[in-house]
C-alpha cells in the first residue's frame, strides 16, 4: 500500500494536527499512528552509573542494553554503564522506536547495527559498530526479520 502525504502549513494552526484518512486499517497505518504517538515522549537521554557517579546517557550513543551476572548495562562506543532498569522496563520505555529486543539479556539500538549475519540457517548474528556481535535468540528471530522487511520497504 502506498501512502500519499500531504501538508498544510499555516499560522492559522496552534498545533500540529495529523489526520489519517483510508478506507480501512491496516498495519501499516497501525505502525505509523504508533509512531507518531510516540513522538516526543521518547526521552533522549537516559540515567546510568559507574564507579558511584551518575551519568546522563545519550541514547544515540547507545550500543545495546544487556545483562550479566544479574545486572543491567549500557554499553556505548567509549564505555559501559550500569543500569538501574531491567530490561523489561527499558523494552517498555524505548520499544517502537530504534531499540530492540534481541535476546532474553540483550536489546540492541538499531542505529548503531553494522550488519546482521544470516548466514547460518535460522540463526542471525548482529554485528555491531562497536565490533562487538551479539546473537538473536531462535525466539527473537521473527521479530528480527519482520523489522528487517519493514525497514527494507521504506528504503
Amino acid at each position: 500500500m502506498k501512502i500519499k502525504v500531504k501538508t498544510n502549513i499555516s499560522s492559522e494552526y496552534e498545533e500540529p494536527i495529523l489526520t489519517i484518512n483510508a478506507p480501512e486499517m491496516t498495519d501499516e497505518i497501525k505502525t505509523v499512528v504508533d509512531y507518531v504517538s510516540k513522538l516526543g515522549t521518547v526521552p533522549s537521554q537516559i540515567v546510568a552509573n559507574k564507579d558511584n557517579e551518575i551519568y546522563f546517557v545519550d541514547l544515540e550513543k547507545v550500543i545495546c542494553f544487556f545483562s550479566e551476572d544479574k545486572y543491567n548495562y549500557i554499553r556505548t562506543k567509549d564505555d559501559v554503564y550500569r543500569l538501574k532498569y531491567k530490561l523489561y522496563e527499558i523494552e517498555e520505555i524505548f520499544g517502537g522506536s530504534d531499540f530492540i529486543r534481541i535476546s532474553k539479556s540483550c536489546i540492541i539500538n538499531i542505529n548503531q547495527v553494522k550488519c546482521f549475519d544470516t548466514s547460518i540457517l535460522g540463526t542471525i548474528i548482529v554485528k555491531l559498530k562497536d565490533d562487538t556481535q551479539e546473537k538473536v535468540s531462535k525466539r527473537n528471530v521473527p521479530q528480527i526479520m519482520k523489522m528487517l522487511n519493514e525497514r527494507g520497504k521504506m528504503i
